[in-house]
C-alpha cells in the first residue's frame, strides 16, 4: 500500500510539472477521467482540480450505468462545476478522451453520436468559464483522475467518506 501511494504521489509531481510547463502561475489546472467496468456497465468519474495557490479539489463517483464516453462526459461536467465555485480566471483542462475532447471542441466532422445532451451541459458549463481550455493528455499524464475514477467503480455502494466528492475546503 505504501508503494502506491508513492507511486500516485510521483504521478501527481509529474502531471503538476507537466502542466506547470505548459501555463502561466495563475491558472487553475483540472484533469478528469471516466471509467466503465465492462464497457458499457458501472461508471465511475474521477477528476482533480489544482488552484496555483496549492488548492486541492478531488471527485471520485460512482455515476450509474452507461459506456465509457458517457462517463468521460460526466467526469468533465463535475470538474466543470467544481471550477465553477472558485471562477478561475484561468483553467486548463486535461483529459485522455479524444471522443470526448474532439466532440466538445467541433474538431470532428459529425458530432458524436448519443452524447447531444452531455455535449449541451459541458457547453454550458464552459460558457461560464470564459477563461477555460480542454487540451488532450496520453493516459499516462492522466493517473490521479484515472485513479480517482477507478476508486469510485471500486466503491460504489459502500458508504462512506471516499465514496463522496471531496475537497481540501481551500477551495
Amino acid at each position: 500500500m505504501a508503494s502506491e501511494n508513492t507511486l500516485h504521489k510521483a504521478q501527481l509531481r509529474r502531471e503538476r510539472k507537466a502542466a506547470a510547463e505548459q501555463a502561466p502561475p495563475l491558472a487553475w489546472h483540472g484533469w478528469f477521467d471516466g471509467s466503465a467496468h465492462p464497457n458499457p456497465g458501472k461508471m465511475g468519474i474521477g477528476a482533480l482540480l489544482l488552484g496555483p495557490n496549492g488548492e486541492r479539489v478531488e471527485i471520485s463517483l460512482a455515476a450509474g450505468y452507461g459506456d465509457s464516453s458517457e462517463a468521460e462526459y460526466a467526469a468533465l461536467a463535475a470538474l466543470l462545476q467544481a471550477a465553477l465555485q472558485v471562477q478561475p480566471a484561468q483553467l486548463l483542462l486535461h483529459g485522455d478522451s479524444q471522443v470526448v475532447i474532439n466532440d466538445v471542441l467541433g474538431v470532428t466532422r459529425r458530432p458524436a453520436k448519443g452524447l447531444e445532451t452531455q455535449r449541451a451541459a459541458v457547453h454550458a458549463l464552459l460558457a461560464q468559464l470564459p477563461g477555460a481550455s480542454l487540451h488532450w493528455v496520453p493516459r499516462h499524464r492522466n493517473g490521479e483522475a484515472d485513479r480517482l475514477s477507478q476508486a469510485a467503480i471500486a466503491l460504489e455502494g459502500r458508504t462512506g467518506p471516499d465514496s463522496h466528492a471531496a475537497g481540501d475546503g481551500g477551495a
